[in-house]
């Protein structure tokens, strides 16, 4: 998928490992998923761990879910916390968000 070859490539070009690209790469990841595929659409949360990630076809993307959750909540990175991030509002990106 294009997505994986967006993972590889931002890896390759910044020396990274994959786990890396979700502690300050996540949105760099996004965009470049966005050029790839214009139907991907770019969410993102601002509490606990600031992260940015892709809606695709029903199902929530990042470096580290190649194939894929069916909730945002249950993105790798998010695990940890558990029942928290139900509480975490998530914010569509739209161009011109300050955020990032």
């Amino acid at each position: 998928m294009a997505f994986e070859m967006v993972t590889l490539s931002l890896c390759r070009e910044k020396q990274l490992e994959i786990s890396a690209i979700n502690s300050g790469y996540c949105f760099d990841w996004a965009q470049r998923v966005r050029q790839r595929c214009p139907a991907a659409e770019i969410y993102y949360v601002r509490r606990f761990i600031p992260h940015a990630f892709i809606l695709f076809a029903g199902r929530w993307f990042d470096a580290t879910a190649p194939l894929g959750v069916t909730q945002w909540q249950r993105l790798p990175l998010f695990r940890p916390l558990g029942a928290v991030i139900h509480q975490v509002p998530v914010n569509l990106w739209m161009p011109g968000d300050k955020y990032w």
